[in-house]
């Protein structure tokens, strides 16, 4: 049996909810980065308690949980951005033990500001610990955020392969409701 000696972790960056989608505006958002899919559909009001699509969200319809998740990073969210406060996620979190431990063998090998998705690469000694960096982390770049672990996985290829499967769900769903 072969042990690999990295994990991959396939991870989504949630944004919080806007009460209106049409509003999205260049400042935040740049024209190439959002689809016509999330131009036209409204969002329907939320109380405080549910600002994060993580929240209680029954009382939003599939299509409009699954549309609130699946925004496009804005301008300020980059691969260097969530790479900086990953980072800075595990040194608060797990001080200077937790960030010597992995800062050795993590690096951040792709994030797509079109999906929020990204995939990190740790030793598999310390994969606990960025999983709840990660999930601990709540702002990139001045920008509040909620990160969900989707996968973990030994090879890059099969995160690649359940993000892609991901990815088309979301599509086929939103093309068939709208």
């Amino acid at each position: 049996m072969v042990r690999f000696k990295s994990r991959y972790i396939l991870f989504t960056v949630h944004y919080p909810v806007l009460n209106d989608l049409d509003e999205i505006s260049p400042s935040n958002y740049s024209a190439s980065n959002v689809p016509p899919l999330f131009q036209t559909k409204k969002a329907t009001p939320l109380s405080d308690r549910n600002i994060l699509p993580g929240g209680k969200e029954g009382n939003l319809g599939k299509d409009m949980r699954t549309l609130l998740q699946r925004r496009p990073a804005p301008d300020g969210v980059t691969l260097n951005a969530v790479n900086t406060a990953f980072k800075d996620s595990v040194n608060r979190n797990f001080g200077d033990l937790g960030a010597g431990l992995v800062r050795a063998s993590v690096s951040l090998k792709y994030f797509s500001q079109a999906t929020s998705t990204g995939i990190i690469r740790v030793s598999r000694d310390h994969y606990r610990i960025v999983w709840a960096a990660l999930t601990f982390l709540n702002e990139i770049a001045g920008v509040k955020v909620m990160i969900t672990v989707d996968h973990i996985s030994g090879t890059m290829r099969k995160c690649e392969k359940v993000a892609i499967s991901k990815n088309v769900k979301v599509v086929r769903e939103l093309s068939g409701d709208m």
